[in-house]
């Protein structure tokens, strides 16, 4: 069950949640020139890998296929909440991994955090940390 604050109605909540949305579908397609635009120039990850990586690295590893999952993940918000300007989502993440993904063809699962903020009147990922819990 998700936890929203203030409501799942709120506009920055709702919108976020959209960009979240578009953010995991260019993945899939591995749309680059969405996926860019979707994440803040300043884009700061504290990666699966137990580094902490920026937009550039993000970049270059999707080019590499180093970030490729099959579709069918699963992604368990469980809170969603505005904190001054920015909105955080925390959930668990269910993930196959492929390609030359860091534990391709296992079942893993992650904790992650992600913080949106408002850039040029758009929402984009600007914080974001992804624990490994398991890898079977």
């Amino acid at each position: 069950m998700t936890r929203f604050d203030p409501s799942a109605s709120d506009a920055r909540i709702v919108a976020v949640l959209e960009a979240r949305s578009r953010l995991g579908a260019a993945m899939l397609a591995a749309d680059l020139t969405a996926i860019e635009a979707l994440m803040a120039p300043d884009l700061v990850v504290n990666a699966p890998i137990n580094r902490v990586v920026d937009r550039t690295n993000i970049l270059d590893r999707l080019k590499a296929g180093q970030l490729s999952y099959e579709p069918d993940f699963e992604d368990n918000v469980e809170f969603v909440g505005v904190r001054g300007d920015s909105v955080v989502l925390m959930s668990e993440e269910i993930v196959r991994p492929i390609a030359n993904t860091p534990n391709a063809g296992k079942i893993v699962r992650r904790r992650s955090t992600d913080i949106w903020r408002e850039v040029d009147g758009a929402w984009t990922l600007a914080i974001r940390q992804a624990t490994v819990t398991s890898a079977e």
